[in-house]
């Protein structure tokens, strides 16, 4: 049977209790019924720089002993250095014996610790302890961490990059002349229109990585043929403001069987979990091609147990990751100072209890790729087509891919990431992301139903494109001017929004609205008013074009300068959006949960469909209810997993209500728990 397979990162110090803690590792690995340990070498705390040839020996021998005492419980061992250039100093620097070159920020600021990627002797280093970590432990898998990357260092060296005199040595020789780093970055960074040294650097950038990759690969696969290296990732948003190629960085690391990665998950400590989706997960996962393996890290930080993150709360992300396609978890949640389970003893016990429900969800083959309802637009190279938002420091090119995702995710509609243009689905666009599209890619997109935000509505307007989207003119109206106050649903049905014309704070949602002119047969559907009730410009404009598309625009600038992100979101406006998503999206599959907040999951499968949802709030509500198309109504037969992870017959019952159709599951549904739901497939 298909397992959902848990990685427990642990620490085990070699001086410090170890053969006591081997053994209680065993028994944590029985309780929670856990696959594989991916065992620590100096990490965090205990890490005082790059390893020494006396500790690579000492955890070395510790590994070996963990190795064969978990092979007795038929548990795996995998590898986790901890550091490959070093994620930042905290106090630490060089050692005796490293001399290696050093990385330089925007700042002009030198790491005291970190590589330099592109130095011989640091790349040397890394595929010597990794070699042989290969030969002589044999790990089923080494984790290259996430300080695989330019970014996030030291704070004194800015965002991020390498502006040491070899990679502007490198960059000279593309320009064609000696550039320094204050010309370059004034380059990378001027306003408007990227200069084409922004494209160069990137490419270098990406190169920077790529280069020791490839090496590490041939070195490892040297050394010991049947161990696999797997990735830590964090945002794509900042990879690509670092000119990362996701399939290129796959096949130099090792696609076959298929690539290991550990996506990022947040939050490290625990939050609301309505605000919290694995929005970063899935986009993650949505810029890789073919085979992967995917076991996202739940990180507990600063890792106290339940202090940080409780077990409901771990459970509740790893039932998420199911349903996204994950192949099991990566699992923080014991310190890394070696002591152990005594942080918290329950917790084995609870993924033991989880188990046999995720080993279900897993065993339905569900790659999250294939995520069906509104998709949201992204485009990995952003970051090279983007106009810079701040000339003093390469943060400026970051762009945030996933604000749609958080608020459909917040609203209870189902959706998904694209890259690519998806004819008869409906599209979600935020923030600067249609700057990396060409305009025949614009006119296919404007051609069916979309989603857009007032940064959105603003590019197209500059390219021309405002007569498709049935908006003339716009123009900026900050909030201590303008004075807006609220948003006015102007029509609907009051029993899907509340009270007849219900209102929405608009001042604690945004610093700036998009005051927009409308042209001739544009819909306005919502209205901003200021505090004593004037008119001032429409809030949501509906718009039917002559290519056949459905565009719906917002007022408000989703990318940034939100003032109080959750203020945009209350009950009316969760009814407003998932009608209008309906109404646009006529015939696309979509999905969405009504009357109680909650996360949708619409997922295909082999043989059917999956959907997901969760309770985020700390309520518990008595039933849920799906809005789904009205075509679909009564249609396949319906499953809920139990607690046990065998399928029963769904307590469901349809009601249909205007164009759509409501399956309402009379299940009562707890804090953080989800009803997953497997549909038969529907005949066609």
């Amino acid at each position: 049977m298909t397992s959902f397979r848990y990685i427990l990162r642990y620490k085990i110090d070699p001086g410090f209790h170890s053969e006591e803690r081997i053994e209680e590792l065993a028994g944590l690995c029985r309780a929670g019924r856990i696959e594989e340990v991916m065992l620590f070498f100096p990490a965090e705390e205990l890490s005082a720089g790059h390893l020494t040839p006396g500790e690579l020996e000492s955890y070395g021998s510790l590994a070996c002993r963990v190795r064969d005492r978990l092979a007795e419980e038929g548990v795996a061992l995998s590898l986790n250095p901890w550091t490959t250039t070093y994620h930042v100093s905290r106090g630490r620097g060089l050692r005796e014996g490293r001399d290696f070159r050093l990385l330089v920020g925007e700042t002009g600021a030198v790491s005291p610790i970190t590589a330099c990627p592109l130095c011989p002797e640091w790349q040397a280093y890394l595929c010597g302890i990794f070699a042989w970590m290969a030969r002589e432990v044999g790990p089923v898998a080494i984790w290259v961490e996430d300080d695989w990357r330019l970014h996030n260092h030291e704070s004194d060296q800015g965002w991020g990059g390498c502006f040491c005199e070899e990679h502007l040595r490198l960059f000279s020789a593309r320009a064609g002349e000696p550039v320094d780093r204050v010309k370059l970055l004034d380059a990378i960074l001027a306003p408007g229109k990227p200069h084409p040294w922004r494209r160069e650097w990137l490419a270098l950038s990406r190169e920077t990585l790529l280069e020791p990759a490839r090496k590490l690969r041939e070195a490892v696969h040297r050394a010991n043929p049947a161990v696999r290296l797997g990735l830590m990732t964090s945002n794509p948003d900042v990879h690509s403001a670092e000119g990362r190629d996701w399939p290129a960085l796959q096949e130099a690391l090792g696609s076959a069987p298929a690539f290991l990665v550990r996506p990022h998950v947040e939050p490290y400590t625990e939050t609301p979990a309505i605000s919290t989706p694995p929005a970063v997960t899935r986009l993650t996962l949505a810029n890789l091609e073919g085979a992967i393996e995917v076991y996202p890290e739940l990180e507990n930080s600063p890792r106290c147990g339940p202090y940080s993150k409780s077990a409901a709360y771990s459970l509740w992300e790893c039932f998420c990751a199911a349903v996204y396609g994950s192949h099991g978890m990566t699992i923080n949640h014991f310190d890394m100072m070696g002591n152990g389970v005594a942080l918290d003893p329950r917790f084995g016990p609870a993924l033991g209890k989880a188990k046999d429900r995720l080993n279900a969800l897993a065993a339905l083959g569900i790659d999250g790729r294939e995520a069906e309802g509104v998709q949201v637009l992204f485009h990995p190279d952003i970051a090279a087509a983007r106009h810079a938002t701040d000339p003093a420091s390469l943060h400026g090119l970051v762009e945030s891919s996933q604000v749609w995702a958080r608020t459909l995710s917040i609203l209870g509609i189902a959706h998904g990431y694209t890259r690519t243009v998806r004819p008869g689905q409906v599209h979600a666009v935020s923030g600067q992301t249609l700057r990396a599209y060409p305009d025949a890619e614009l006119e296919t997109l404007l051609s069916g139903p979309l989603l857009l935000d007032a940064l959105s509505v603003e590019i197209l307007l500059e390219r021309g494109f405002g007569v498709d989207i049935g908006v003339a003119a716009g123009m900026w109206r900050p909030l201590r001017e303008a004075a807006f106050a609220y948003e006015e649903i102007a029509a609907g049905d009051p029993g899907s929004c509340g009270p007849e014309r219900p209102r929405m704070t608009a001042q604690r949602c945004a610093a700036r609205l998009l005051a927009m002119d409308t042209a001739e047969g544009a819909e306005t559907l919502t209205r901003i008013y200021s505090p004593d009730h004037r008119e001032l410009f429409p809030g949501c404009v509906l718009f039917e074009n002559p290519r056949g598309g459905r565009i719906a625009t917002l007022a408000y600038p989703l990318g940034g300068d939100a003032q109080f992100f959750m203020g945009f979101f209350n009950a009316f406006r969760r009814a407003f959006l998932q009608e209008l998503v309906f109404r646009i999206g006529h015939g696309a599959p979509l999905a969405a949960a009504e009357e109680h907040p909650a996360h949708l999951y619409r997922t295909p499968f082999p043989g059917g469909r999956l959907f997901a949802a969760f309770n985020v709030i700390q309520d518990e509500t008595e039933r849920v209810v799906l809005r789904l198309p009205k075509n679909e109504a009564g249609r396949g037969d319906w499953q809920y997993l139990g607690e046990t992870g065998e399928w029963e017959p769904a307590p469901a019952h349809w009601s249909g209500k205007g164009d759509t159709a409501r399956l309402v599951i009379d299940r009562p549904l707890r804090p953080l728990e989800g009803l997953f739901l497997r549909q038969s497939r529907m005949s066609e």
